[in-house]
């Protein structure tokens, strides 16, 4: 039981915004440490940190958050085009949101769902297992 109330689509709307402020940072630190590739020093300590446990779980993350951020985003294009949120209904009391139908929520697990496997399978790859 959620104390909070939230439901799915919260969920939802909260990783697709870590999931941009982070996909967002980890563009600007990668074209800055891009234009450095003259300088050799840092483009060796890039490579160092790169090729680490810790370089390695990190791309892991990010691939994920991009994987979660692109498939959420193809989900919102569909609905703001009207797919999947079913049909306008008279609002009668007790009201409930038709545009978070059962189809709309199974889209949103299985986002959520896909961007694990492909952390999973990230993190295999790279460490091997």
């Amino acid at each position: 039981m959620n104390p909070k109330g939230y439901g799915i689509q919260r969920v939802s709307w909260l990783f697709m915004r870590i999931s941009g402020i982070f996909l967002l940072v980890f563009f600007i630190v990668h074209i800055i440490h891009s234009a450095s590739i003259l300088d050799r020093l840092t483009w060796g300590q890039l490579l160092l940190t790169a090729y680490s446990p810790t370089g390695f779980i990190i791309l892991s993350v990010m691939i994920s958050l991009g994987t979660f951020h692109t498939l959420n985003g193809i989900r919102l294009m569909f609905n703001q085009g009207g797919i999947g949120i079913g049909s306008p209904k008279r609002p009668d009391y007790p009201y409930s949101v038709e545009s978070m139908n059962k189809k709309n929520r199974l889209c949103i697990y299985v986002t959520i769902g896909v961007s694990a496997l492909v952390l999973y399978y990230a993190l295999g790859v790279l460490f091997k297992f």
